[in-house]
C-alpha cells in the first residue's frame, strides 16, 4: 500500500496528472461547442448533388481538421464547345457537342480554411489537387476517354441550423493529357448533407 504522506512527489505528480486530464477534457468540450456547424467537426462524411459541369453526385470525407477528399460522378458536356483538334497520332478529336452523353469521374485532395464565422453560418474556402476522367459515349475511335489533372478552388458555406448542410461553389481548371492534351474548366454549385 502506498503512503502518500511519505511520498509528496508522487502525490504532486498524481494531482498534476488529474489536473491535466480535466483541463484537456474541458478544452476539447469548449472547442467542440465553439464551432458554428458540425460539418467537418462532428460529421465527417457528406453526400449530395452538384449542378454545372459535371452535373451529378458529390461526396466529401474529412480526413483531418483542414483536409478532405472529395469525389464526383456525373454528366459532363452541356452545349457545343466548338471545334476539333488532332491528338499526338494525328487523329481528329472533336467536341462532343449538345446531346452526347459523357460520364465524368473526379477525385480531389482538398485543403480547407475558415474565412468567416457568423452566428448562423461559417464560410470557408478550399483549394486542392486531383484527377478527372471523362468517358465519352459518342462515336469514337481511340479517344473514348480522357484523363487529366485538375486544381479545384471554391467556397463552402455550412450552417448552424441545419448543422448537417453544406453548400459549395467551385471552379476547377483542368489539363487533360491522355489521349490528347487540352485545357478545360469544370465548375458548379452543389449541396451536401453530412452524417
Amino acid at each position: 500500500m502506498l503512503n502518500f504522506t511519505k511520498s509528496p512527489k508522487l502525490l504532486a505528480a498524481l494531482a498534476l496528472l488529474s489536473f491535466e486530464m480535466a483541463a484537456t477534457r474541458n478544452a476539447r468540450a469548449a472547442e467542440a461547442s465553439a464551432h458554428v456547424t458540425e460539418v467537418g467537426y462532428g460529421r465527417h462524411y457528406g453526400i449530395g448533388l452538384m449542378v454545372g459541369d459535371p452535373t451529378g453526385i458529390s461526396a466529401k470525407a474529412w480526413i483531418g481538421e483542414t483536409n478532405a477528399i472529395d469525389a464526383g460522378v456525373g454528366d459532363y458536356g452541356f452545349g457545343y464547345r466548338g471545334g476539333c483538334f488532332r491528338d499526338a497520332a494525328g487523329r481528329p478529336v472533336c467536341d462532343r457537342g449538345w446531346g452526347d452523353r459523357t460520364l465524368s469521374v473526379h477525385v480531389d485532395y482538398l485543403w480547407q480554411s475558415k474565412i468567416a464565422r457568423f452566428p448562423a453560418a461559417q464560410l470557408d474556402w478550399h483549394v486542392g489537387a486531383g484527377a478527372r476522367t471523362l468517358f465519352y459515349s459518342a462515336p469514337c475511335a481511340a479517344d473514348c476517354w480522357a484523363l487529366g489533372g485538375r486544381v479545384p478552388f471554391g467556397l463552402d458555406l455550412a450552417f448552424a441550423r441545419p448543422d448537417f448542410l453544406e453548400i459549395f461553389l467551385e471552379i476547377a481548371p483542368a489539363v487533360y493529357v491522355v489521349p490528347a492534351a487540352f485545357f478545360a474548366f469544370d465548375g458548379g454549385l452543389g449541396a451536401r448533407a453530412y452524417f
